[in-house]
């Protein structure tokens, strides 16, 4: 698949919204139950941007088929070099390599701004998303039982670490 992996912008809105809200509706992906609007999505990208970077990945047609991102971990100073992860993919765009060069981009930004540990927050019933980030050299941090609650059914949570060297 012909796709170019650049920075997001404003005007990315719409596309990302559309993505973000089939994870919210249909999986439990994000712990979110209700769709966001596209002012609400412009207000995350620019808040994430002013510290953060954030890719999306674009086809020769303009279509935008992915994007990934990094934000605070925590909001104390002794979690300034860690950060929590994020990728959604269109379904239809999974399993060809999109997701590997989003996170390959947003890992190149993150070890030139000093970051040293990535965190990805995955439902652990995610066998897809575990398995993923495993093969990108995460590993297993923390088994959180019963922390998210999501189509009335109690879900288990991992954290998967990968720390620059």
């Amino acid at each position: 698949m012909d796709v170019i992996i650049r920075p997001v912008t404003v005007s990315d809105s719409e596309s990302l919204t559309t993505i973000y809200n089939y994870y919210i509706k249909e999986t439990t992906s994000s712990f979110e139950s209700e769709s966001i609007t596209v002012d609400m999505m412009k207000e995350r990208i620019e808040e994430i941007t002013k510290s953060y970077p954030y890719f999306v990945a674009e086809t020769s047609e303009k279509e935008i088929i992915g994007y990934c991102h990094a934000k605070p971990f925590g909001k104390t100073i002794g979690y300034q070099y860690s950060v929590e992860v994020t990728v959604y993919l269109k379904p239809n765009a999974k399993q060809q390599g999109v997701g590997t060069r989003l996170y390959e981009a947003l890992e190149r930004q993150l070890k030139s701004q000093g970051i040293k540990t990535m965190i990805a927050s995955v439902t652990a019933e995610n066998k897809e998303s575990v398995l993923f980030h495993q093969k990108k050299g995460y590993e297993q941090a923390a088994y959180l039982k019963n922390i998210g609650f999501k189509f009335d059914r109690w879900l288990d949570v991992i954290w998967l670490q990968k720390i620059f060297s």
